[in-house]
């Protein structure tokens, strides 16, 4: 009794439809993950920003202080971050990494995050804790063109809170420090600095070089001062209107109401 096998050509007649639907789902299922991956930071973004308006509201409408980094035997230590002083209103530290974050300053696993307390020598002080970054004109420190110090760290002190940017995914070659500094972006910039300015900003392409941008589909997740989390695009959330003292477009504590 003969056995029928598969000729030649119907092999690879099979093994080419094969590889055409390959071709047709992989990209499918791509495009499936990095969906699933900016929903996930976006939620990460929301409980951030629902952190800090809890924060604010046991602090007099204040915003936690951002943090510079020290220098302690080769050591940097962000002791007042925000993510450590924000941390009991989440209760959680995986909120703070991003699925996005390719970084390889995070810790192993196993590694547990220092306390405020710490002794300086910690070498965990020594990795990134966080995703995500503050924007410094919010800040305590910052001091605007007259002199005067956190004119902009408190809820009410912001015209439009649903339009201003407070929270940025960091780019994964930053340094350990937990904000950015839109102030120091653009031509020209609104302080000026030569050595802030070759840090932050890519005036060739017009683009910051402290925030990954592309994180997501051409784009990445932003948290608004009033709470809110949603995607946008470098070109739709990065403007200047000089005439009106805006140089830093939805980074912009002075941006009234512009969507």
């Amino acid at each position: 009794m003969k056995t029928k096998a598969f000729t030649l050509i119907e092999l690879l007649v099979v093994i080419a439809i094969i590889a055409i639907l390959a071709a047709i789902l992989f990209p499918v299922f791509a495009q499936a993950k990095e969906a699933a991956k900016k929903t996930s930071d976006l939620s990460h973004m929301k409980q951030v920003g629902t952190a800090f308006l809890l924060y604010a509201g046991d602090y007099d409408e204040m915003f936690p202080l951002t943090s510079f980094s020290n220098i302690d035997g080769g050591i940097q230590f962000p002791k007042n971050t925000w993510s450590l002083r924000c941390q009991p209103y989440i209760k959680n530290w995986d909120i703070f990494h991003s699925p996005a974050d390719q970084s390889g300053l995070w810790p192993a696993t196993q590694i547990s995050p220092p306390s405020p307390d710490a002794d300086n020598s910690d070498p965990r002080w020594a990795y990134r804790w966080t995703s995500y970054l503050l924007n410094a004109f919010m800040a305590g420190s910052y001091a605007d063109a007259d002199g005067t110090y956190g004119r902009y760290a408190t809820t009410s002190a912001i015209a439009s809170p649903a339009s201003v940017i407070y929270v940025a995914l960091a780019a994964d070659n930053i340094s350990l420090r937990d904000h950015f500094h839109p102030f120091y972006w653009g031509t020209p910039a609104e302080r000026i600095s030569g050595y802030m300015q070759g840090m932050t900003f890519d005036a060739a392409n017009d683009t910051t070089k402290e925030l990954k941008l592309k994180a997501f589909t051409g784009g990445s997740n932003f948290t608004y001062v009033d709470g809110h989390a949603k995607f946008g695009r470098w070109e739709n959330v990065w403007w200047r209107d000089l005439d009106n003292g805006i140089y830093a477009g939805h980074f912009d504590p002075r941006n009234e109401g512009r969507l």
